[in-house]
């Protein structure tokens, strides 16, 4: 199997001690994947971030590997639909500024034969290495609970999303989440579609740099999971209503 095109969508919200090491790792890394591509999303940056992804995009980016620099509003949801809204590779890296999986996840999901429409980099895979606090752990663990009764997703939509581009345009639409939940989102609505998105393993080191807070955290994870739901159940409405009127009467 030929390996595709790559774009790697990269929200960048204060990542000024980041950007040039990831930006870095991405074109060596890429320049294997002709016609790849790496989009720095800056995001509501009060640090320099802006102005730095102009610079690495001036100074890294080449025929082999593209750097753009484009912006949204505050959030990753907003970063990541405004960079799919622009990607042109055949598939689509979602993930954080931080590169948090390394490329174990891009490695496991190009070593897939036939590659799915949809891959989670999962830390909740059986054979993922992770290593997190155990409230971050226990938060996850709660996410994943709610996730599966609300809307459905037995699977881990916390990591990274690797997509491809027909099935990212087809649901680009649809989506809604400016924030985290985008991965809840993302994987929702490919469900919706019959599509079977496919969980691979990586290594995971957190940075203890988080800003995780245990009680607003879990209030909004919550709200945005009903909200989801509410949305999946009146996009389902209207067919329920259209088979029962075309049902012949008893």
């Amino acid at each position: 199997m030929s390996e595709p095109s790559v774009s790697y969508v990269i929200p960048v919200h204060n990542q000024i001690a980041d950007l040039r090491r990831t930006v870095r790792l991405l074109v060596a890394r890429l320049g294997h994947l002709p016609g790849s591509e790496i989009i720095l999303v800056e995001n509501g940056s009060t640090d320099g971030s802006g102005p730095l992804c102009l610079s690495l995009a001036a100074a890294m980016g080449s025929e082999d590997v593209a750097v753009r620099v484009t912006t949204s509003a505050k959030g990753l949801g907003f970063a990541w639909r405004r960079g799919m809204a622009l990607a042109r590779g055949d598939s689509f890296v979602l993930t954080a500024a931080d590169l948090p999986f390394g490329f174990t996840d891009l490695d496991g999901y190009l070593g897939l034969s036939p590659r799915p429409q949809l891959v989670m980099g999962s830390k909740s895979h059986r054979e993922s290495q992770i290593e997190t606090p155990m409230v971050r752990r226990a938060m996850s663990a709660g996410f994943g609970i709610l996730r599966a009764r609300l809307i459905g997703l037995d699977l881990d939509t916390q990591g990274s999303v690797l997509i491809q581009r027909s099935l990212a345009q087809l649901l680009l639409p649809r989506l809604r989440a400016g924030d985290y939940l985008i991965g809840a989102e993302i994987n929702m609505w490919a469900v919706h579609e019959g599509v079977t998105p496919l969980e691979i393993p990586v290594v995971y080191t957190a940075s203890g740099r988080s800003t995780v807070s245990p009680l607003r955290d879990s209030v909004s994870m919550a709200a945005g999971l009903l909200a989801l739901r509410r949305r999946l159940a009146d996009e389902q409405r209207p067919s329920a209503r259209t088979s029962a009127s075309e049902a012949p009467p008893s």
